[in-house]
């Protein structure tokens, strides 16, 4: 029993595990469910139409997930009807409770108001799908949208449903990922671009889709453009993750500059959390990617803040707007991150239940390799605090031994060459494979190159300096240069 008047649209649900249980969604309100990773949800909808996040789910389909904070919205008034039962996810131990948390709420405003947003942006892309059939020769872009918020306001939730609504309305936009604490359709230290040509795959590990794709088919085209950024934090390198930020902006227009129909979509960028203290990035994300609307996640002083600092463009160049944060966002801590990252790296190597690949094993010798490792902004200030004051460091040239050892001067706050690989520096990491041949001083090459894939480095043999290898295909390994990153990952 509630206060009339305090019930706050919630219903809690009884659950009995490892049966089924059904659970029933008035229009326009949410079964809203987290599952912790030691627990497998499987789920359908029996009657009406149910989504997660923008992504409408199949009639009679039973769906599998674990390690996921979900909110089934009911678009319809008729709502929906669906059944659930929880199993034990063996392959998982960690110290979470094994219960799901689950209730139905009707407090949805704010994905009324996402639906609002989605709608508006819909307009101009028609607008401009308009202006371009009769202007050929002066050709518009379609909506850039900038997500901005505090941690756990929803942010990567409202692209979800951006990019799912932008593909029920026949527009491909592109889906950019500049946290690099996820991985979107890569692995977590990346940052990444993705036309959403299709819809969501809720089951993946991180709800977007398989980070291993198959090949650029018409029915499967989610080809990311992805930057190594070898991080999960910012603020580990904000140099380099500004300089990538640059570089993918540059590929992402010229993209909408080759193809009409993504030109038409527009783009939505997905942030880490970002506060008027970082103006610096948010500014370069602006100007990277030529964003013409900022949505603020309900931040009433970011919103002032930012169209002060942008009130030369306003109106004009920019729109600035504020949306609310949903009630269902659920705070996820540290131990949690971690665990779904290590859960997207899994998938991206072995696949998942309704996909398994087959990861290929091998030893190769190190000796030959050429190998970077990002530099922690933390090293290069604690090394310029040695120095003499008003000194400066200038390399000797007679320093250096010999062409391996010589890296370019515009490298050294990004990368450094790992010249002495060890088992100390090397086991359990993720590493990029870059798409530049090997080379001893690959320069600003470096820099402005794609990845192709990653693998896992499981062990370093330091006497015999060879690496046990877990790449996820078969054959030879690619004779590219490659980047240890800081992501770990034990098999």
């Amino acid at each position: 029993m509630s206060i009339p008047g305090f019930g706050g649209g919630i219903e809690p649900i009884e659950n009995t595990s490892g049966e089924w249980t059904t659970v029933e969604v008035t229009g326009f309100s949410e079964w809203r469910v987290e599952v912790p990773h030691r627990t497998i949800l499987k789920f359908k909808v029996i009657d009406g139409i149910g989504e997660i996040f923008g992504t409408e789910l199949p009639l009679n389909v039973e769906l599998q997930v674990s390690g996921v904070k979900y909110a089934v919205y009911a678009p319809l008034s008729s709502g929906f009807k669906l059944e659930y039962k929880t199993l034990a996810n063996k392959s998982v131990m960690t110290n979470e409770d094994e219960e799901i948390s689950d209730y139905i709420s009707n407090e949805t405003q704010a994905h009324q108001a996402y639906i609002n947003l989605h709608l508006g942006l819909q307009t101009i892309r028609q607008e401009i799908r308009d202006y371009n059939i009769l202007n050929p020769q002066d050709v518009k872009k379609g909506p850039r949208v900038l997500i901005i918020g505090n941690p756990n306001s929803g942010k990567t939730s409202l692209a979800k449903i951006l990019s799912s609504y932008a593909n029920k309305m026949d527009s491909t936009p592109v889906l950019v990922n500049l946290n690099p604490r996820d991985g979107v359709f890569s692995l977590p230290g990346s940052i990444s671009a993705t036309p959403i040509s299709d819809s969501l795959d809720i089951e993946s590990a991180n709800g977007w889709g398989f980070t291993t794709t198959s090949g650029s088919l018409i029915h499967n085209p989610k080809q990311p453009i992805v930057k190594n950024y070898g991080f999960s934090s910012i603020n580990e390198n904000l140099d380099l993750y500004k300089y990538q930020i640059s570089k993918l902006g540059v590929t992402v227009l010229s993209r909408l500059e080759e193809d009409i129909t993504i030109r038409n979509s527009g783009i939505i960028i997905d942030t880490p959390s970002l506060t008027i203290k970082d103006i610096t990035i948010i500014e370069n994300i602006v100007s990277d990617f030529e964003v013409n609307i900022i949505v603020v996640m309900g931040n009433e002083r970011l919103l002032n803040d930012l169209k002060k600092k942008f009130k030369h463009k306003l109106d004009s160049q920019l729109q600035v707007i504020k949306v609310p944060i949903s009630g269902g966002i659920a705070e996820v801590d540290d131990s949690f991150i971690r665990r779904s990252q290590e859960e997207t790296i899994k998938e991206y190597f072995n696949g998942n239940y309704k996909t398994r690949l087959s990861p290929f094993k091998t030893d190769i010798d190190a000796k030959d390799l050429t190998i970077f490792k990002g530099v922690l902004s933390s090293d290069i200030a604690s090394t310029l605090s040695f120095l003499p004051s008003a000194d400066s460091y200038a390399a000797d040239e007679s320093d250096d031994k010999d062409d391996k050892d010589k890296t370019d001067d515009s490298l050294t706050k990004y990368y450094s060459l790992l010249t002495e690989p060890s088992s100390s520096n090397l086991d359990n990491s993720i590493m990029a494979i870059t798409q530049l041949p090997q080379t001893s001083n690959p320069g600003k090459d470096l820099l402005n190159t794609s990845i192709l894939g990653y693998v896992h480095i499981s062990k370093y043999e330091d006497d015999k300096h060879k690496m046990k290898i877990l790449l996820p295909f078969p054959g030879a390994f690619p004779k590219n240069v490659l980047i240890s990153t800081n992501i770990g990952f034990n098999e």
